[in-house]
């Protein structure tokens, strides 16, 4: 598979002036640019986010008329009920609202679908069976809802008032419901399309709080302080790999530092090795976030809501060791999966040959698909949809790469399907098995009509060019105010030529750790480097012509030392070190 390394070439008089007027380094005043942050204002507001910047809530359609209906079941004290998704991002959502709403008094209790057993979203049997008989009177949706068309006529038809609160992509027309809050509806200009799905409900509460300031509710109990919340915004907004711009990167710095004063969070984070000294992206990621997350996969996402929500650290000690027993039958689950799909793939070469993979057996675990999806679409850059089959269905998950939008290409495919719903970068459907292979042939002719070779390569994007002299205490400084990273912020990327291999080891099984040197660099400084997941019987090199790093501080003990983290490598020869 080709990669094409491409070096952003931001205006150097630009670059110039941002970095004397905040007295930065001109790489880091480089990156600012490439992330489109130009102006000395905006690069302020960027490195130093404040909630007290973010947009007003009242300017989001229909979020007024939310907060009305929820203020008045409180004050009447309706039985409410908060319906999530079983994702980190549908869980953090169930546990901000149920909080609020338990503090302000209400009556409200959670429901989590069983992801096998029920599916993704609010169903008309769930109404039915599992809703209306048990008396309530307002059913609010989180990370979840904007296609439940059925299932509100239902609700209302029974005298049950439904508010969606959800940021997926809606259909053509909207549920028939008492609010409808999506930053992707058509005649909402919030310019909020960048939030997650706890970040909607999170906004919801900023205006019911200041829905019953204006009733003067608040006069017969402590008003709750919202920012306390932004432990759990912050954790869903990183876990569903939303961009962490503008408000999203706001809720996020403010409940980084906040993640251990929450029981739950602090177990978790002490079974996963997260020093809660310093918490930063990655540690939720890919830590926190897939042990979450585990529940919801392989059992039921409840568990994490009361590991999330609980107060007693006992209790929490004893859930977390639970999800860490989980994500490790979660990761079995997923390489046999992804054994076998390689298997089918070494056996049938020329499934490669489509610039999709569409596969599906009886037999494969539905929690994990999205994950194996995604490490595919990795692998082989090029959409990936997997799916798990019974008798008469087949439902799973699909991933995308950048430049091919996979809910555009899965609304063209409408017709074979029973249900989908998503974005662009992920998606969930559901088919009859016998739509399979139209499905199949629809799919894989728009992606030919809609894409050409230059859409399937692997993209190096490359902040600047750097020589390892430039690594100073000052720039690492610096480039660590640029966090937190993510989705639209990406960690910053560079570009370094010539280097040689002085020592190297492999770790952890499949990390090597070196010792490199610029060929170039008189003073025979030495460099400390990491690459991870590499083939430990392939010996390196003994030099690179260039390499893709990101710079570091390596934390331990109480001491710091400059790392470079190897993401990519340009070999100097394919001869190997003797």
């Amino acid at each position: 598979m080709t990669t094409i390394w491409d070096i952003m070439e931001p205006d150097p008089e630009r670059v110039r002036r941002l970095a004397v007027a905040l007295d930065i380094d001109p790489l880091v005043a480089t990156v600012l640019i490439n992330r489109q942050i130009t102006s000395t204002t905006a690069a302020r507001a960027f490195l130093a986010p404040s909630l007290r910047d973010i947009t007003p809530p009242e300017i989001i359609t229909d979020i007024e008329r939310a907060a009305d209906r929820l203020a008045a079941a409180l004050t009447a004290n309706e039985k409410i009920l908060v319906f999530g998704d079983y994702d980190v991002d549908g869980v953090t959502a169930t546990a901000v609202l149920l909080e609020f709403l338990q503090a302000a008094g209400g009556h409200v209790s959670p429901y989590i679908p069983h992801r096998r057993k029920e599916g993704y979203g609010l169903r008309s049997e769930q109404i039915h069976r599992r809703i209306r008989h048990r008396g309530y009177q307002l059913v609010i949706t989180v990370d979840c809802g904007i296609t439940s068309h059925e299932a509100v006529e239902v609700a209302s038809a029974g005298g049950i008032d439904i508010i969606i609160t959800d940021h997926h992509q809606p259909s053509a027309s909207l549920p028939d419901a008492v609010a409808v809050i999506d930053p992707k509806r058509e005649d909402c200009n919030a310019g909020l399309d960048h939030l997650a799905g706890v970040g909607m409900a999170f906004y919801l509460l900023i205006a019911l709080r200041r829905c019953l300031r204006d009733m003067g509710f608040w006069k017969q109990r402590p008003e709750p302080n919202l920012k306390r919340l932004c432990s759990l915004v912050a954790l869903g907004t990183i876990a569903d790999m939303v961009p962490l711009v503008k408000e999203n990167r706001a809720f996020v710095q403010a409940g980084l530092t906040m993640l251990s004063s929450r029981p739950g969070i602090k177990a978790l984070m002490d079974v996963s090795g997260v020093s809660p000294r310093r918490v930063e992206s990655d540690d939720v990621a890919f830590r926190l976030a897939p042990r979450l997350n585990a529940a919801g996969r392989v059992a039921h996402a409840s568990l994490a809501l009361r590991l999330l929500t609980t107060r007693d650290a006992r209790r929490a000690a004893r859930m977390a060791k639970t999800l860490d027993r989980l994500n490790t039958r979660r990761r079995q689950i997923e390489n046999k999966i992804a054994d076998e799909i390689h298997q089918r793939i070494a056996a049938q070469p020329e499934i490669l040959d489509q610039h999709a993979l569409i596969m599906a057996a009886p037999d494969w675990h539905e929690g994990v698909l999205g994950i194996v999806a995604a490490r595919l679409t990795r692998a082989f850059t090029r959409p990936v949809i997997l799916l798990a089959q019974n008798e008469t269905h087949a439902r799973g998950s699909a991933r995308s790469i950048p430049g091919i939008d996979l809910y555009g290409l899965l609304a063209s495919c409408a017709a074979h399907l029973e249900h989908f719903g998503g974005h662009a970068m992920a998606a969930g459907l559901t088919l009859r098995n016998d739509q399979l292979t139209a499905f199949t042939q629809a799919f894989l002719g728009h992606l030919a009509d809609r894409t050409g070779p230059q859409d399937y390569c692997r993209r190096l994007s490359l902040d600047a060019e750097i020589a390892l002299g430039q690594i100073t205490p000052r720039l690492l400084d610096q480039l660590e105010t640029l966090q937190p990273f993510g989705q639209g912020t990406p960690e910053p990327l560079f570009i370094t030529r010539d280097v040689d291999v002085e020592s190297h080891r492999v770790v952890g099984g499949h990390h090597r750790q070196m010792v490199l040197r610029s060929r170039h660099q008189s003073s025979g400084q030495r460099y400390q480097a990491i690459q991870f997941n590499i083939d430990p019987d392939q010996e390196p090199p003994a030099s690179f012509k260039r390499l893709a790093l990101h710079l570091r501080w390596n934390r331990w003990n109480g001491s710091r030392r400059p790392q470079v983290m190897v993401v990519a490598t340009d070999p100097e020869t394919d001869t190997g070190r003797s």
